[in-house]
């Protein structure tokens, strides 16, 4: 298989991971993702990733309680979203970050891997 075949093939997957992990958490499938990946870094960006009960919240004033309780289901989340990456890239996250923001509803899942060893052919 081509190399960008399996690469856009990973990131595809990648993107859906991110996806089901934010339905099971927030409760609805309106999530879009896109998964990009450049040496060892996977950047994952997500869209439309408010519930209606956040939606509710931001118009009602409270942003920073949105983005509060999102930090922190990313802190509880990690491993699940660490080990979904490890699992797919078969490469070992050595750093996780998240960002949000709710106007427009996105975040940025950033997950750093474990350079891989490049063997020298000798001669």
């Amino acid at each position: 298989m081509p190399a960008d075949t399996a690469e856009s093939e990973l990131t595809d997957s990648i993107s859906k991971a991110m996806v089901h992990l934010y339905a099971e958490a927030y409760g609805h499938d309106r999530t879009t993702a896109k998964a990009y990946i450049n040496d060892n870094v996977v950047v994952c960006i997500l869209e439309d990733i408010l519930s209606v009960g956040e939606t509710g919240d931001i118009a009602d004033g409270e942003s920073s309680d949105v983005i509060d309780e999102r930090v922190a289901f990313q802190n509880r989340s990690e491993d699940k979203f660490t080990n979904a990456v490890e699992h797919l890239t078969g490469r070992t996250v050595t750093a996780f970050l998240s960002a949000n923001q709710t106007s427009p509803g996105v975040a940025c899942e950033m997950f750093f891997l474990e350079e891989t060893l490049q063997t020298e052919n000798s001669t």
